[in-house]
């Protein structure tokens, strides 16, 4: 599938979209993405950094979990900015995901003691404001990213 993008800027808030395989080789163009949607958005460097961690867990899940053993299928992120806060969308094609499986990360063990990886999950609830998932019939994710941004009056 050839990376297909679309982006349109309007007035108070900024919409963009990019649709793509789910290949690792993508991630670096996903994130891209991310970084110049936050840069148009003009969010402040803490709150750019908190989206794009947040959507590199996100996508990196779908990319390694959500299609493992299958083709790779299409992931679409869209990009929202309202002046009170940034939505970024998730949506694939690949097996449900059920948050509530998603073991809860001892984070009170030393990190020497832990095991590789199992902190995406909870990175992605720590950073942002609100996570949302939803099941997409008849198959495949959506998962809503929210961050509220300071303003100052």
């Amino acid at each position: 599938m050839a990376l297909a993008v679309a982006a349109v800027v309007t007035g108070a808030a900024d919409d963009a979209e990019i649709v793509c395989d789910a290949r690792r080789e993508q991630l670096a163009t996903l994130l891209a993405f991310v970084d110049q949607a936050c840069a148009r958005a003009g969010l402040d460097r803490d709150t750019a950094f908190d989206v794009r961690l947040a959507t590199e867990e996100v996508v990196t899940n779908v990319i390694e979990h959500g299609y493992k053993g299958m083709p790779a299928g299409p992931i679409t992120l869209r990009f929202h900015r309202e002046p009170a806060q940034v939505v970024v969308t998730v949506e694939d094609l690949a097996r449900p995901f059920d948050p509530a499986l998603v073991p809860r990360a001892d984070t009170a063990v030393p990190i020497e003691q832990r095991p590789t990886g199992g902190l995406g999950w909870h990175l992605v609830n720590q950073v942002m404001d609100e996570v949302r998932h939803e099941p997409r019939i008849p198959h495949g994710n959506r998962l809503t990213l929210v961050k509220r941004i300071l303003t100052t009056h």
